[in-house]
């Protein structure tokens, strides 16, 4: 029964299910199976395994990449036009999709990348139910185009960014968003399970309008470099400016550092690990002045 609900899992109920499948009948989808989803081509099949003759895809229908176990290899997926989709499940491979528009049309838009996979979307994806990425495994957005609204959600995995990207609400609950030189805007950022931001690029910057850190939970962040990685937060509930050691401040632990040192700096809004230098820089060059004001007056 457990095997059953795992194979059932990020596939929308109420929807055919088509496997990708570009050798026809024969046993599987290909080792690289590269092709067009589109309303024409029968790339697809309704048999999991693969072994019926191929078919087109219909629109609304939960997308499984691929059919069969030998898709292994890296292909490409190029969408054309715009596809409505229930959900997107990738088994096996290295699939890149590119071109036209995934579009959710799902009340629970579900994306599953298996464990060990990695999948790059260079589409647009729009819908208007947000989108909930599930499974251990790396979901790439490589380009900025992504359209759809409503909240992100990563429950597990990763949700890596290689270009820059704006959302409404990103939901971490369990998950890992990942940062790779890019400029990431979000409008409300929940962190409800313990879960990771990782600053995996040599640069990159987050801004935050709206932060909240549940109690109890942990947000830890990883490979963040002092004056080249940034994280900002205009509003963080429960939190106080310019002070450490206490919740929620303390809910963030950047790697490497105790996280009764986290604090969020009133002069810009940034979360650190420890004050900026140029803070301290700051601060000397202050007591450098009065200790000079001081030694005139005392002369």
């Amino acid at each position: 029964m457990a095997a059953v609900f795992s194979c059932l899992v990020g596939i929308g109920f109420g929807q055919t299910t088509f496997y990708w499948d570009r050798n026809g009948a024969t046993t599987g989808a290909g080792t690289t199976p590269t092709g067009t989803w589109d309303t024409t081509s029968a790339n697809w099949n309704t048999n999991s395994g693969g072994t019926t003759a191929a078919e087109t895809f219909t629109s609304g229908g939960n997308a499984v990449f691929s059919a069969g176990t030998n898709a292994t290899g890296t292909y490409t997926v190029t969408v054309s036009g715009t596809q409505n989709v229930s959900s997107i499940n990738v088994q096996e491979g290295t699939p890149t999709f590119t071109g036209g528009t995934i579009n959710f049309s799902d009340s629970t838009p579900d994306f599953t990348v298996g464990s060990g996979r990695t999948v790059t979307v260079n589409s647009n994806i729009s819908g208007t139910n947000g989108l909930n990425k599930l499974g251990a495994g790396t979901l790439v957005f490589a380009s900025s185009d992504k359209t759809y609204t409503g909240t992100t959600n990563i429950s597990a995995g990763i949700l890596s960014l290689t270009a820059n990207q704006a959302f409404d609400t990103v939901s971490l609950t369990g998950g890992t968003l990942s940062l790779n030189n890019v400029s990431a805007s979000i409008t409300t950022l929940q962190i409800t399970a313990n879960s990771t931001i990782d600053f995996a690029g040599s640069s990159s910057t987050l801004n935050v309008t709206n932060l909240s850190i549940s109690a109890g939970v942990t947000l830890t962040i990883t490979n963040w470099a002092n004056a080249a990685d940034f994280f900002y937060t205009t509003n963080w509930t429960g939190a106080t400016y310019n002070t450490s050691g206490a919740a929620p401040m303390n809910r963030i632990d950047f790697n490497g550092a105790p996280a009764s040192a986290t604090l969020w700096q009133g002069y810009d809004n940034q979360i650190t690990p420890v004050p900026e230098p140029s803070l301290y820089g700051a601060l000397l060059l202050l007591a450098a002045s009065g200790f000079v004001f001081w030694r005139r007056q005392t002369a």
